[in-house]
């Protein structure tokens, strides 16, 4: 408990730094509620693939009923050192047998495994590919001063050290509205945290888990409502800022 108190004590030394001492101080004396309810959204999204992941790839020649990958005769000499595990370089690509190097930056886990399933036609009967992310992330995107990806050492991290890892805020976040975006079994949801009041450095349950999204508004869009009919113009910010990290569906019905 102490070394966990002491962790989130240099956090908050972080994020307090990235802000401006002009503006409103981020934890206030006040005990109200500051978090919103978890409402639905009509949305989906998927992780894009970027230097650095570790991707989980099997290669079946389904007419064999074989893993091409586990297949020595195949491989020579390249196989992965962990199983089907291959990290991403820094210019996106990986070494496959017989594919040679495969450019796989900016594709989703679906995309991937579409594609390399395409690419195998050329050497394989009935081919078969699945891929997935090893390694986890989230994204702090908005007013941060470092938007992007935050790497997950575990299976979690807290709100604020999340956005301490991302520079800490803007002069121009709405420290009081950081919309939380999550996917709770099948649906997707989000929540709204106000980071002004003390009450959040007693937050524990507020832990982001693989795939989720911390979202800070700018001050521009202060007159948006939290109504779930309203998030559509979130969604759309974050669709661009977002681009190159996330591929963001609208469901049916959503717009």
């Amino acid at each position: 408990n102490m070394m966990k108190s002491f962790s989130l004590g240099i956090s908050l030394i972080i994020l307090l730094a990235g802000c401006s001492g002009k503006s409103e101080r981020l934890f206030q004396n006040e005990d109200v509620s500051y978090v919103s309810k978890a409402e639905e959204i009509n949305i989906s999204y998927d992780s894009k693939i970027i230097p650095d992941d570790i991707l989980n790839i099997d290669i079946y020649n389904m007419n064999q009923k074989s893993n091409i990958l586990k297949d020595s005769t195949l491989l020579s000499g390249n196989a992965p050192k962990n199983n089907s595990e291959y990290i991403v370089t820094a210019d996106g690509t990986i070494y496959l047998p017989l594919l040679q190097e495969v450019n796989v930056k900016g594709f989703t886990v679906k995309e991937l495994s579409l594609e390399l399933t395409s690419k195998y036609k050329r050497y394989l009967k009935q081919p078969y590919a699945k891929v997935s992310i090893k390694n986890h992330k989230i994204y702090v995107l908005g007013e941060v001063k470092e938007q992007g990806v935050v790497p997950l050492r575990g299976n979690s991290i807290s709100v604020i050290e999340a956005i301490s890892q991302a520079g800490g805020l803007t002069d121009h976040a709405i420290k009081n509205r950081i919309r939380i975006i999550s996917k709770e079994g099948v649906k997707y949801k989000i929540r709204t945290l106000d980071l002004t009041k003390l009450s959040t450095l007693n937050i524990d349950n507020i832990m982001l888990k693989h795939n989720s999204i911390v979202y800070v508004e700018p001050t521009s869009t202060k007159g948006l409502s939290v109504a779930v009919k309203d998030y559509l113009p979130i969604f759309q910010i974050i669709s661009g800022l977002a681009s190159t990290l996330l591929s963001i569906d609208y469901i049916s019905g959503g717009r």
